[in-house]
């Protein structure tokens, strides 16, 4: 496999990103579905404000997505790739170990 330099940082920035027990909680949320940050706030029992700014650094790796509606901005994941991502990653760390 040839990395560039470049795309070494990106997928330490991403991985940087998942490393984060609220962040990997935000986005088994919305593994199923999208929601508000209000909605999101509740369900997770987070400030808004913190929720927030996790969301910023999930939309900042393109891990998420946001969309407006109205006056809601509602959050899903970035796309297809992020839920194969995931899966990988929950399928790994349940494997037993030799």
């Amino acid at each position: 496999m040839d990395l560039s330099t470049n795309l070494i940082s990106e997928v330490t920035d991403l991985f940087k990103a998942l490393s984060e027990p609220n962040r990997l909680n935000i986005i088994n949320k919305l593994y199923d579905s999208e929601w508000s940050v209000s909605d999101l706030a509740r369900q997770l029992e987070m400030e808004q404000s913190s929720l927030s700014h996790q969301l910023k650094i999930l939309k900042n790796a393109r891990l998420v997505k946001v969309k407006k509606e109205g006056k809601k901005r509602l959050y899903s994941l970035a796309d297809d790739h992020i839920y194969v991502l995931i899966e990988q990653v929950i399928s790994h760390a349940k494997e037993k170990r030799n």
